[in-house]
């Protein structure tokens, strides 16, 4: 009998990260045995609620959340409103029943961690700052995780929140930075990637599935077109994160090792390759057939171009 792969999520829901919770969620061979928030799409009060309405929406209000960072580990946030809307998300999902755990997201993150060591893989959605608190505060935690998937960077591609910077790693570069120069064998998806898979409008408007989960999804999918009738393509960031989580082979890949611009000027938060082979894991080419296969089967899409 095949094992689940068992993740434990850290995001800032954000409709990208919605859409990659749910591609989990939907997965038979899946356990998401907890999401942890941080502040970054929207601030931190309102990334949880969005996990919790969104895991609750999902009929998954079992599985626990635990509530992380609200500040980076300097400075504060700046939020996504212009892309995620002032609540996150693209639908209003009633208010969730069930709340946060008690512990926090490191706490949380270290239990599922440690108690299962190197059964849980790690795919973080979001700034780095619980993450980066985990090593700091629980050291030889993060090394227990069978695997680390980070979605962040812009390392051969422009940025989208400067020129050269991501939004993830622009929002706490120092948190990035830890993180990347822990010595672990972490998977950072960067923008020249999740660039390579989207949908536009006319593609999503026609979409339709019949399971619940996969329902939840274009609502969110198609909501999202309806609230930004200036935008024409939605980018995969999140998912296709997600989808390297579960399967690692839907992108080749170069092993590399990252510097992460610290400095006050235009090169914060820039990502660059210092050099390699390192122990960071950079996926290159995607199979766009293939990431989109497994998107359509764990959702059950109908309709799907070509």
């Amino acid at each position: 009998m095949v094992q689940p792969i068992k993740l434990v999520i850290d995001t800032d829901p954000g409709v990208d990260d919605a859409v990659a919770i749910l591609m989990a969620l939907a997965a038979q061979k899946v356990e998401v045995v907890g999401l942890t928030t941080v502040g970054g799409n929207v601030p931190l009060a309102r990334t949880t609620r969005n996990a919790l309405a969104l895991l609750q929406a999902a009929g998954r209000s079992d599985i626990p959340v635990a509530k992380g960072a609200s500040q980076p580990l300097r400075g504060q946030f700046t939020y996504a409103p212009q892309f995620h809307g002032p609540g996150g998300l693209s639908l209003r999902l009633p208010e969730p029943v069930v709340g946060t755990v008690a512990e926090g997201a490191v706490e949380l993150l270290s239990d599922k961690l440690t108690s299962q060591p190197g059964e849980v893989v790690l795919v973080a959605l979001g700034p780095l700052t619980n993450v980066a608190r985990l090593i700091w505060e629980c050291p030889g935690a993060l090394e227990q995780a069978r695997n680390i998937v980070i979605m962040g960077g812009a390392v051969n591609a422009p940025g989208n929140v400067t020129p050269k910077a991501e939004f993830n790693i622009y929002s706490d570069p120092a948190a990035a930075e830890i993180t990347f120069s822990s010595g672990l064998p972490v998977t950072v998806v960067d923008l020249a990637a999740c660039r390579q898979v989207g949908i536009n409008r006319e593609q999503a408007v026609d979409l339709r599935s019949k399971h619940p989960i996969g329902r939840l999804t274009l609502d969110m999918l198609q909501g999202w077109f309806k609230k930004e009738p200036k935008r024409e393509r939605f980018e995969f960031y999140d998912p296709l994160t997600m989808a390297i989580a579960l399967e690692p082979a839907i992108a080749t890949v170069a092993k590399v090792d990252l510097d992460v611009g610290l400095e006050e000027n235009e090169s914060l938060g820039e990502t660059s390759e210092t050099g390699g082979p390192g122990e960071i894991v950079l996926p290159k080419d995607v199979n766009t057939a293939r990431f989109f296969g497994l998107l359509e089967g764990l959702l059950e899409l109908e309709g799907w171009p070509g």
